[in-house]
């Protein structure tokens, strides 16, 4: 939204293009600001090829915000499928990649351009219940601190992102939920959320125009991070005493 307001051109993708539409009616673009794009980003071939679209119907490309994920609800390892894990991994992670390697060369053809990925609060400590999720985001956050070094005396800035809790539909549409489930499980982390999305959005674009590499968004993302380094050995005990019964309580009583 605020890019749109700032008169930011957009092409925006995903999988569900009704809530593509329901973005654009809220960012109030036209057709000729704001174009809307069938892609999976885990679907290396269709990255590429939205890549070419865009350059095609816009011209340029000066940002790119790897954005997609998913995750499940709170579950131990022991109950997590591998089929379960290579789908989030796909998205969460080769997502990023695939990303970066279709637009990477279109970015570096600019006097100035950035990439933005999200990361979260899970690329900097392993959350207890989110071990897939957890994984996705290590991953992402190693490809960029690597690629941050190899870009220093480019064009093209790389802003990391590691977010606590923002109020978005990230759990409404977690693949393990049943539909009657959805609402509450939503409404339960929307509770412990500290950030709303325009907040979050705001001081991710004044760190890219700050050409800052790292952003680290919510105090509960802070704390979190602070307590790891404090405690040491102790912190996975400390994160399980604080997380296996918070975490697990929502998805439980929905």
């Amino acid at each position: 939204m605020q890019l749109a307001a700032a008169g930011a051109r957009l092409a925006l993708c995903d999988v569900d293009m009704q809530g593509l539409a329901e973005t654009h009616r809220l960012a109030q673009g036209t057709e000729k600001t704001i174009s809307l794009h069938h892609v999976d980003v885990s679907n290396r071939k269709r990255m590429n090829e939205f890549a070419l679209d865009i350059l095609e119907e816009h011209g340029q490309v000066d940002l790119l915000i790897n954005n997609a994920g998913i995750s499940f609800t709170p579950t131990l390892f022991d109950d997590f499928s591998p089929e379960q894990f290579e789908k989030l991994l796909n998205i969460n992670m080769w997502g990023v990649f695939n990303g970066i390697h279709a637009f990477l060369p279109h970015l570096r053809n600019r006097p100035e351009a950035s990439i933005v990925n999200i990361a979260s609060l899970a690329g900097l400590v392993g959350l207890y219940g989110y071990t897939p999720y957890s994984m996705s985001k290590f991953a992402v956050r190693g490809l960029s601190e690597a690629l941050q070094s190899e870009l220093v005396d480019s064009n093209v800035s790389l802003l990391v992102v590691y977010p606590g809790g923002i109020k978005t539909n990230i759990i409404k549409h977690a693949p393990d939920l049943a539909d009657n489930q959805r609402e509450a499980a939503h409404t339960t982390f929307s509770k412990s959320a500290l950030l709303t999305s325009d907040d979050a959005a705001r001081k991710i674009l004044k760190a890219v125009k700050k050409k800052k590499n790292r952003l680290v968004l919510g105090n509960d993302a802070k704390l979190v991070n602070n307590l790891r380094r404090l405690l040491g050995q102790r912190f996975p005990a400390v994160i399980n005493s604080i997380f296996s019964k918070a975490m697990f309580e929502g998805t439980q009583a929905s």
